[in-house]
């Protein structure tokens, strides 16, 4: 009767021991998927050290002044990483719209393209990153864009230089 329940002659009942291989999967598998879950975490800046995650800031450019008829051409967005003044990473994404005198301008702006966007890179990255939240310093920029622009395109018929997007993240 001892046979039929799975018990030996003392009344104890029989344990099945599990292979090494099971084991090891069923103790290592969990600890090791809770470490990387944990790693994961950290490296992004979730958990642990100092608090990074700031909510973005997205800042309309003030009025530029008017400045009647043209034509407009965006040029893609510039994104930039950014750091403050304690080392933290911010990106900066900014979008430049140019007021032209005509439509027949934006070959020249599409010409020197490269170099455009190269200047424009330069200028921005050379910004602190407290100008992109401070309207009158959006307005210096404006103009140091604008001068920029006109230093690599010489034959370009500006009328204005738009800020029409500034995000910091």
């Amino acid at each position: 009767m001892s046979d039929e329940l799975g018990t030996e002659a003392g009344g104890a009942p029989e344990v099945k021991k599990l292979p090494v291989g099971k084991l090891i999967l069923l103790i290592l598998l969990p600890i090791l998927l809770i470490v990387g879950a944990a790693a994961g975490l950290f490296l992004t800046g979730m958990i642990g050290g100092k608090k990074t995650a700031a909510p973005a800031a997205t800042q309309e450019a003030p009025p530029p002044p008017k400045l009647s008829g043209g034509h407009y051409t965006s040029l893609s967005d510039f994104i930039l990483t950014l750091r403050t003044e304690n080392g933290e990473p911010r990106v900066v994404m900014v979008t430049i719209s140019l007021q032209l005198s005509s439509q027949e301008q934006n070959a020249i702006v599409k010409a020197g393209d490269a170099r455009l966007r190269d200047s424009i890179n330069m200028l921005l990255s050379e910004q602190p990153l407290q100008n992109y939240s401070d309207p009158s310093q959006l307005n210096n920029l404006r103009s140091k864009l604008a001068e920029e622009i006109k230093r690599v395109l010489p034959n370009l018929n500006l009328l204005g230089v738009h800020l029409t997007r500034v995000r910091v993240q």
